[in-house]
């Protein structure tokens, strides 16, 4: 089953954290702390592209990543503020349309494991039969709230208060999804009707959005090596 991974880089600065995915972080750049791990992917039906509005982002890549990953030009509309993420993997999937499952992959997922990233691709690739779309969540436990209103209990009725124990979420880590392309071509959305929730560990689905989220970053890869 052929698959494309997808690897959104701008080359614009980040508004919340400036030169984001270029800036060292503990002894490399930001973003090669994901690459790194995707070049040693060895499936030879996993083709592996850097999606960006810019070819200036191959200067800041190393030569074994441009020998290992292939390049995607997007139009510059998918490298504003207003294109989310749906609006990125679909671009990418009607220009290279040639393959059966989509992996959506973020440089800001510093901490996620290569061999999580193998097993949450050939979890769908071998399961395609039962959903179409896969994502990484994590477990949260606890009472929550959205927009004035409880999610997981009902807190007006004497009954509505379930064990804690019971109040169990799932929460998006944002880190990775995988699509099949019917899927997403039919949809425009990076998660399908019968999508997979993949589990994984708390610590494994750390996102670096912030400036506060880099200094977190720095003290948990500082750890690692």
């Amino acid at each position: 089953m052929k698959v494309a991974i997808q690897i959104p880089i701008k080359a614009r600065s980040s508004t919340r954290v400036p030169n984001k995915n270029f800036r060292p972080l503990c002894g490399k750049p930001f973003s090669w702390w994901l690459l790194d791990r995707l070049a040693d992917l060895a499936d030879p039906d996993w083709d592996i592209f850097i999606d960006s509005e810019s070819n200036e982002v191959l200067e800041h890549l190393s030569e074994r990543h441009r020998k290992r990953f292939k390049f995607h030009l997007r139009d510059p509309w998918f490298a504003e503020d207003h294109a989310n993420g749906n609006h990125l993997l679909h671009q990418f999937a009607v220009r290279e349309s040639s393959y059966d499952i989509y992996v959506q992959l973020f440089v800001t997922a510093v901490t996620l494991p290569g061999e999580i990233i193998n097993e949450a691709i050939q979890c769908l690739a071998t399961s395609v039969s039962a959903y179409d779309s896969l994502f990484l969540v994590t477990e949260e436990n606890g009472w929550y709230w959205f927009n004035e209103k409880a999610l997981n209990y009902q807190p007006h009725l004497p009954n509505g208060l379930p064990r804690s124990q019971d109040a169990m979420v799932l929460k998006e880590t944002t880190g990775l999804y995988a699509i099949t392309r019917d899927a997403l071509l039919r949809s425009g959305c990076r998660i399908g009707s019968r999508p997979y929730f993949y589990k994984i560990p708390h610590e494994f689905a750390f996102d670096v959005d912030t400036m506060e989220d880099l200094r977190r970053a720095e003290k948990i890869l500082g750890q690692r090596t």
